[in-house]
């Protein structure tokens, strides 16, 4: 295997993955653009510095539904390009040199170090006791969901728990195991559990859309489920609903609604504006390729980009009131001599759209919704299944359809909760991962006897190597015998 050779080129792209630097580094007025080796002081460098932090968490959900819609029975790619590097996540063909596995990756070490210098350096500064409580309590917040995102789709990954200040550094650090990462995880969302607490009550007033007590919970409690402490993840998530900090938003339509965000069903979202570098991607992503007149301020002939449609056979799951189907619409598309019929979501369909890609719809990352149907699945592993049919009926219900019925054995309960979890979570980068938690086989199983892709007649055949994404093959260069690649890649 060639190897690389040009140290020059070599040193600038490790100073872009810790520096957080792309083509464009030179925006140094665009929001998250901060210089990494800037010296903080004040409490508006930390804020910027924390604003830094949510800006960077955009690249990273970004590509969120590549790795959780498009790998499944959810969605597939319509504008069909062999070129095109998600085309390898529709087909489950993932290779090491994947843009999009090197982006991701690049983008969640991007995020954790700048989480690093605001838990390394806010110490050392004359900032009130509470603030630095906070302040550290948010990074770590973001730099544990950074985590949980790596973890899930990479197994173990290096692990760096502080600011990096010597670059030698980074080719002394290898993979820790799955189990750590958990741990580190579990650790900063304990300690970020008394962030509102520590706030101040004007901090609290203005704390909308940032990190806060009840969102380390959610967090906290999914990372037990995803790591099978059912004892602990139904302890967070029962603390949530008990507390009644928290409901579900009767107008599904609410939830999604692009001029109305953090409606009182989200607990933890990734905001977007219609500004440039600050707009989210999805309305032009989810729309299909060709489309016309579906945004009605884009004055341009085509709406969409086709990314990530639904996949026909997802429709069929809908029961026929199920208000949830009604976010799902059609376009036909003209294609040569034919007219094709492709369905999108209207969950990221920002009507105040003025051109393609300036949308303000945001990512939904946790809501209560969410914390409902975990909290079923805790008590159901748990050997309480009984007990789990009020959350899941509360779901449903809010849908339009009736109680779940009785007398469900586990295994029964399991399928009824991944069912009702794909139908209330399409395309909000949930799939992939609900399914790997409950086990490979019933992942491999349940895709692989989905057949899926139909549209472009393509197999989505589920390898065991495929339980784990393939780590960046520019890193495993980068770090020859410290950084393993994962097995069968």
């Amino acid at each position: 295997m060639k190897k690389y050779t040009n140290y020059p080129s070599l040193l600038i792209v490790l100073i872009m993955i810790f520096t957080g630097c792309d083509d464009s580094f030179l925006e140094l007025s665009h929001p998250g653009r901060l210089t990494y080796d800037k010296f903080y002081t004040t409490e508006a460098d930390f804020q910027a510095s924390l604003n830094a932090c949510y800006f960077s968490l955009k690249s990273q959900v970004n590509l969120l539904p590549a790795y959780n819609d498009l790998t499944t029975d959810n969605t597939f790619l319509n504008s069909y390009n062999a070129t095109s590097d998600i085309y390898f996540f529709d087909s489950n063909n993932v290779p090491t040199n994947s843009s999009t596995i090197k982006n991701f990756w690049q983008a969640a070490y991007r995020t954790i170090m700048l989480a690093n210098k605001v838990i390394s350096e806010i110490g050392e500064t004359d900032i009130p006791e509470n603030t630095k409580k906070v302040f550290t309590g948010e990074a770590k917040f973001i730099r544990a969901y950074t985590y949980f995102n790596l973890v899930r789709i990479f197994g173990g990954v290096p692990k760096y728990d502080q600011e990096i200040k010597d670059i030698n550094q980074f080719y002394t650090v290898p993979r820790s195991s799955k189990e750590e990462i958990y741990e580190f995880i579990i650790s900063d969302l304990t300690d970020a559990l008394t962030i509102d607490s520590d706030r101040t009550p004007q901090q609290l007033v203005s704390a909308k859309g940032k990190a806060n007590s009840m969102a380390a919970k959610a967090l906290l409690g999914k990372v037990y489920l995803q790591k099978l402490d059912y004892g602990n993840a139904a302890t967070q998530l029962g603390g949530i609903i008990s507390n009644g900090g928290s409901s579900l938003e009767p107008d599904l339509n609410k939830i999604y609604d692009a001029q109305q965000p953090f409606n009182g069903e989200i607990i933890f979202a990734v905001n977007y504006e219609r500004v440039t570098g600050q707009n989210s991607p999805f309305t032009n992503w989810t729309l299909p390729k060709f489309s016309r007149n579906i945004l009605p301020k884009v004055t341009s002939s085509d709406n969409g980009n086709g990314d990530y449609n639904i996949e026909p056979s997802l429709l069929a799951k809908f029961l026929p009131d199920d208000k949830r189907r009604k976010l799902i619409d059609s376009a036909d598309i003209v294609q040569g001599s034919s007219t094709i019929r492709y369905y999108y979501s209207k969950k990221y369909l920002d009507l105040g759209t003025t051109s393609d890609g300036y949308s303000a719809s945001d990512f939904i990352v946790l809501r209560y919704a969410d914390v409902l149907l975990m909290y079923a699945d805790a008590l159901n592993q748990t050997n309480k299944t009984a007990d789990a049919y009020p959350y899941i009926n509360e779901v449903r219900n809010r849908a339009g359809l009736p109680d779940l019925p009785t007398g469900y054995n586990k295994d029964q309960m399991n399928n009824a909760i991944s069912n009702e979890r794909q139908l209330e979570f399409v395309l909000e980068g949930d799939r992939w991962f609900d399914l790997s938690f409950r086990g490979f086989a019933y992942l491999k199983n349940t895709l692989n006897s989905a057949a899926p892709h139909s549209y472009n007649q393509k197999t989505a055949t589920i390898e065991d190597k495929e339980e784990l994404f393939p780590i960046p093959a520019d890193q495993v260069l980068l770090k020859p015998g410290v950084l393993i690649q994962n097995t069968g890649y």
